[in-house]
């Protein structure tokens, strides 16, 4: 008989100082453009219509940029020792990020800036919560697609740690969660 280990998590990405000043240079832009667009309506159409909707529309328009800018999840995905993180903008539109094998990793642990400091990865994917969060984790890694040293900021719940203990190095795993 085969067991797969099949587990998803969905965590949402909480606001940072990096994300407001995406919005703030998204909202800007788009006030500025619905005012522009709502003078030219006033210019052209006189009996009031067609400024009104051209208003709208720049409304609707800032709405629809700052949702894709502000609503961002990540779903981890671990199947039989592969983990797939997503990127999933204002809950339509996906991307997957990075595929990885769990026996792939060299570190595993609590995030802690210094500790990932000391890795000298030459790439850090931070597809966490939030770095603060208690209950993000870091993984280190050689990404085969580019050849590079890679540490992995992700936001996992208890039972995907469970399915990776079965496909992680015991010491690795050993290490991460010694009291």
């Amino acid at each position: 008989m085969i067991s797969d280990v099949v587990c998803e998590y969905l965590v949402k990405k909480k606001l940072n100082v990096v994300q407001i000043a995406k919005a703030a240079g998204v909202v800007v832009p788009c006030i500025i453009l619905t005012w522009l667009m709502y003078a030219v309506g006033v210019v052209i159409d006189h009996t009031g219509l067609m400024p009104s909707m051209l208003f709208c529309c720049g409304v609707a328009l800032g709405v629809y940029l700052l949702r894709r800018v502000v609503m961002v999840e990540y779903e981890y995905t671990l199947v039989n020792g592969e983990l797939t993180v997503d990127r999933i903008l204002a809950k339509s539109s996906r991307k997957n990020m990075l595929e990885v094998d769990v026996k792939a990793f060299e570190k595993l642990g609590k995030y802690d800036a210094e500790t990932v400091s000391k890795l000298n990865a030459g790439r850090v994917l931070d597809y966490s919560a939030d770095k603060s969060d208690p209950g993000t984790l870091f993984a280190y890694f050689k990404d085969e697609k580019t050849n590079a040293n890679t540490v992995l900021l992700f936001t996992p719940n208890q039972k995907m740690l469970d399915g990776m203990k079965s496909s992680v190095s015991a010491t690795v795993y050993r290490e991460a969660f010694r009291k």
